[in-house]
């Protein structure tokens, strides 16, 4: 299942109805709970796609307490956000560039949508951005063929494919590998 999320509206409905403004840590900590909530609805599996296109500006208080928060819940089993899958888009350069230095800073990456093209934002390994930039090129791959692709030993590519997807940067079913998209 995959939940759209405008994060624009969703500061609205949180903070202030003409605010398109992310700063201040209150501010972060009010639209991730609302985004929670959401999410709260919607249990189990699911892709959150966060849209930050109509958000004019983002601060590090509140990329900490919105995405790298959402994040980290994303990973801990006891968490409304365990087992999403967070995909964001609609980021200006200056937002993304601030994001990577926040998600860097945690140790956290995500997956990001740029022009139609998925990308890492955050804390990867270059091997495992090599693995990701190859597997949403192809929509899908087992780690054999992963493994030929890159001229890699399979063992390399199989646990650079199982980091990947306990992280939440890609989805595994059966014994293949897809980013969200192609879910």
């Amino acid at each position: 299942m995959t939940t759209e999320i405008d994060v624009r509206a969703v500061l609205s409905r949180s903070v202030c109805e003409f605010h398109s403004d992310l700063v201040t840590r209150p501010t972060g900590r009010a639209v991730r709970t609302s985004i929670e909530a959401e999410l709260e609805r919607f249990p189990g599996t699911n892709v959150a796609v966060l849209d930050f296109a109509s958000v004019r500006v983002i601060d590090c208080s509140c990329a900490d307490e919105v995405v790298a928060k959402l994040l980290r819940a994303s990973l801990t089993p006891s968490s409304p956000a365990f087992d999403t899958f967070f995909l964001i888009r609609g980021l200006s350069d200056a937002h993304a560039e601030l994001l990577e230095g926040v998600l860097v800073r945690h140790e956290l990456a995500l997956v990001a949508e740029k022009g139609g093209a998925l990308g890492l934002l955050g804390w990867v390994a270059e091997g495992a951005r090599a693995a990701f930039d190859r597997l949403a090129s192809r929509g899908s791959a087992a780690a054999e063929e992963l493994a030929a692709d890159l001229a890699w030993p399979l063992d390399q590519a199989r646990a650079v494919l199982d980091e990947l997807a306990g992280r939440r940067l890609v989805m595994r079913a059966a014994e293949r590998y897809l980013p969200f998209t192609a879910a």
